[in-house]
């Protein structure tokens, strides 16, 4: 029975060191992720654009009435 143990422990050292550089690759790209979506629209604009959005549709629905 032991050399069964150890072909599975030897197997799992191995499954667990792919695991980890899985993670690291993973964590690598969302941070790159992040990094790409954080250097859109600055705070104000989107502020603007959504004050902006919002008085066209009440416009609209103004003139609709």
């Amino acid at each position: 029975m032991a050399p069964k143990n150890n072909v599975l422990a030897r197997e799992n050292r191995i499954m667990i060191d792919d695991i980890k550089e899985d993670i690291r690759c993973i964590r690598k790209d969302v941070n790159n992720l992040v990094n790409h979506y954080s250097k859109r629209l600055p705070g104000w604009a989107t502020i603007i654009i959504t004050i902006l959005g919002s008085l066209v549709t009440g416009l609209i629905v103004a003139s609709i009435k």
